[in-house]
This record gives structure tokens, C-alpha cells and sequence, in this order.
């Protein structure tokens, strides 16, 4: 879709992508005044992975008028989400009532086409400008006065100027990579995500039929999504050692995972791909800093962090309101964001990361894996990870103490025998 308008070739804002947290953020700039104008490389709609929502965002989707067309879809309901083994010892379920209550008893699983382009029409209601097939290949700060994006599109280059820039384009980093902000690991190995979607995979009953079902497995972990339609998104999240042992080739890795697996192999009976097998490596990683002066990181542009608990949009969607906000302020004030602006963005956003990464530390260690499906009513912990289930990321102090004595728990596994064993499973890394 392309509008002309002179305030759209020098907008006050320019988003990098039309994703959740792209239209999120520029929602909410243009709510607050700012001409927007967002760029999208591919055209909607488009495929993309991470199609389960969490409770904690159902606000920011009331807010921007979403939440109604939802309800209307025909998305499946999600209460809760279901983590067990794949040889089927242990089992853990969590519903999103018992820690969060009734307004945030369910969210949806989506499939990302239809949810992604519902949320680029609400943005655009908003007031955003959007041009699609247009791909950021560099962005440059112009002293204090603003910033320069160039773009390729089938019509060739050119380079659009504005006062302020959301990079939220995706793990290509644009914005990061261009201001030459430090890359850093936040995991010490490196995993594979080899991923899909399928007709006649075994769902649950009743109002579980909606959850998210985790399968922990020797090597890493699987995700089973039910999408409406009867379509199930599947993937396996396995080492790169994995892949190297099927030859390269996804499809072999893939079922040789679910082959090895009674809980896999049981859901996973008569399963019918309705598209090839997709693969994505750097699994988790994020850059030092998300912002600078007129230039703010959001979503996976800022880092990406392991969605076993499904945090992917969730994360997108709160740091791109948060840009928006820190981006009204300082304009509504005539100024750039300030060293001390910029590190509090930054903080707050990799404070819900390194929140996330507590936990999923847990899940791939072999004793915190094991306190995690034996879980003990001490000190309400299991509470206190419900809420990170539901993606309320954030806690109160006494939350956040919760979460450190379940991370002290999980010590304490590997010479006390806390929780019992768990035979199948074993330690993917040391972190």
C-alpha cells in the first residue's frame, strides 16, 4: 500500500518493519502525533514463526482496537500451556487463571499472516503510513538532527529521512549493526530451530485442546502449537551437532527427533506437512545497547531471546510501546534521547530478557529441568513462574526473590536429589 503525502516522504518517524513490535510501535507514535511512516520488506501477508500469544499482551491489543476482530476469527483459545518429557515420565501444566486471574484466563494462538496483517491495518488506522517491498539496508544518525534510511526497493535505491527510528526488522539487526553496537551471546551454545506446519497432529481435550505443549527431549526441546484449521505448528530446537548427523537435511534431523520419542512419535502419528521444513540457527543472542540518540532497537532487531515460553510477541509488543513512549517524550521535550534514556530503555527491556533467561537456564539444565516438573509449593515459586508462563515480566521484589530461590533450588538438585530423577533428559549446557 502506497500513500502520498508530503509529511510521508519527511515523516517525524520512520519503523523498520511491520511486525508486532513495527506496529505497535508506530501505532503508538502516530496516536501521539507523530507523522509515521513504516517500512516493510516483504509483502503482506507473509509466513512467520512464533505464533503463540501470552495473556500480558491482551491489553496493548484492546488498546490499539485489535482485540475484537480476534474474538471474531476463529483463533484458537489458549489457557494455559503443557511441558512434559518426551518419553513421557513427567508432565507439568500450567493455567493462566490459577497465577493471573480471570482477565487474563486466555489469550489466542495465531497464525503470524493473519495476526501480523491485523495488526499493520490497526496501525494504519492509527494513522501510520506503510510501504511494503521495501528493504532498510543501512540507517545513518545526522549529527543531532535526525537520521537517514537507505532502502532498496524493485524501483531502485533511495533514502528517506526522519527525526526518530525504531529498528523493529528482525534479527537482521539493520540499526544495531549500522551504529556498530556490540553483538553479544546470551547463551553459551548455539541451537537449531527446524520448524513446520502439520495437519492431524494429536491435540489435548477439552479446554487444554489450546495449549501450548512443550516436549523436552535428550537433545533440546520441541514446541506443538494448535493454529485453527486443524493445523498444528511443530518445531525442534536441537543442537547444530543434530543437523550435522542427518547430513544437513532438516526433514532427517527432524524425524529422527520425533522417532526417538514416545511422546512425539504418539502426537505426531499420521501427521501430514503442509509445507516444507524451515530452519533457523543463532538462536540466542541480543546487542549490548538498544538505543541511541534518535535510534531505538525493539523486538528481535534489539535480541532474541529462546521461545519456550512463547515470549517472542510478547517482548515485541512491549518494547515497541516502549519506544513509542521514550520517543514522545523526548520529542514532546525538543530534544534527543539522553545518555540516560537511552540506558534505561535498554535496561528495561533486557530486564525482561535476563528475566526469560533465568528460567529457560533451568529448562536445559538437567537438574533445573527436573525441579521445574516437580514443582513445590515452597516460598509460592510456582506461582511466581506462572507469571512469566502468562508473560507478566513486571514482578514485584518479592516475585523476582521467588525467582532467585528457584534458581537456588535448581543448585542444589544436582547433589541433594531434591526432585526425582528424570532419566531421559539430560544436560544440553552448562551456562
Amino acid at each position: 500500500m502506497t500513500t502520498k503525502n508530503p509529511a510521508e516522504e519527511c515523516p517525524d518517524a520512520i519503523v523498520i518493519g511491520a511486525g508486532p513490535a513495527g506496529c505497535v510501535a508506530g501505532a503508538y507514535l502516530a496516536k501521539a502525533g507523530l507523522s509515521t511512516l513504516i517500512l516493510e520488506r516483504e509483502r503482506f501477508p507473509r509466513f512467520a514463526i512464533g505464533e503463540s500469544l501470552l495473556p500480558y499482551g491482551n491489553d496493548i491489543l484492546r488498546d490499539l482496537g485489535v482485540w475484537p476482530e480476534m474474538e471474531r476469527r476463529g483463533f484458537v483459545k489458549k489457557f494455559g500451556a503443557d511441558f512434559c518429557t518426551g518419553q513421557s515420565e513427567r508432565f507439568n501444566r500450567y493455567w493462566f487463571r490459577q497465577a493471573l486471574g480471570e482477565r487474563y484466563a486466555h489469550t489466542y494462538q495465531v497464525d503470524r499472516a493473519s495476526f501480523d496483517s491485523l495488526l499493520l491495518d490497526a496501525a494504519r488506522r492509527h494513522g501510520c503510513w506503510t510501504r511494503e517491498g521495501v528493504s532498510v539496508s543501512g540507517i545513518r544518525e545526522i549529527g543531532r538532527s535526525g537520521v537517514e534510511v537507505d532502502c532498496a526497493t524493485l524501483d531502485g535505491g533511495r533514502t528517506f529521512r526522519a527525526k526518530w527510528v525504531v529498528d523493529a526488522g528482525g534479527r537482521r539487526g539493520v540499526a544495531g549493526m549500522s551504529l556498530g553496537i556490540p553483538k553479544i551471546p546470551t547463551r553459551k551454545r548455539r541451537m537449531v530451530a527446524l520448524y513446520g506446519h502439520f495437519r492431524n497432529v494429536q491435540r489435548n481435550s477439552g479446554e487444554a485442546a489450546g495449549h501450548t505443549v512443550i516436549v523436552r527431549i535428550k537433545e533440546g526441546w520441541f514446541w506443538l502449537i494448535p493454529l485453527a484449521d486443524g493445523v498444528t505448528s511443530v518445531g525442534a530446537v536441537i543442537p547444530p551437532e543434530g543437523l550435522r548427523a542427518a547430513g544437513g537435511d532438516p526433514e532427517a534431523a527432524f524425524g529422527s527427533c520425533v522417532e526417538a520419542n514416545v511422546e512425539l512419535r504418539t502426537r505426531m502419528d499420521g501427521a501430514v506437512k503442509t509445507m516444507p521444513l524451515r530452519a533457523t540457527t543463532d538462536y540466542s543472542w541480543r546487542f549490548r545497547a538498544f538505543a541511541s540518540g534518535r535510534v531505538l532497537m525493539a523486538g528481535d532487531a534489539a535480541g532474541f531471546v529462546d521461545p519456550i515460553f512463547s515470549s517472542g510477541v510478547m517482548l515485541a509488543m512491549k518494547s515497541g510501546k516502549l519506544a513509542a513512549e521514550e520517543i514522545v517524550a523526548a520529542d514532546e521535550s525538543g530534544r534527543v534521547l539522553s545518555p540516560a534514556a537511552c540506558r534505561r530503555y535498554t535496561r528495561r527491556v533486557a530486564s525482561w530478557m535476563k528475566l526469560y533467561g533465568r528460567v529457560i537456564q533451568a529448562f536445559y539444565e538437567r537438574s533445573g529441568f527436573e525441579i521445574f516438573m516437580h514443582p513445590m509449593p515452597v516460598f509460592q515459586i510456582p506461582r511466581s513462574i506462572g507469571y512469566l508462563v502468562g508473560g507478566m515480566m513486571d514482578l514485584s521484589f518479592a516475585d523476582h526473590v521467588r525467582i532467585a530461590a528457584f534458581r537456588l533450588v535448581c543448585n542444589l538438585q544436582r547433589i541433594l536429589r531434591i526432585a526425582p530423577r528424570i532419566p531421559s533428559v539430560r544436560q544440553v549446557e552448562r551456562f
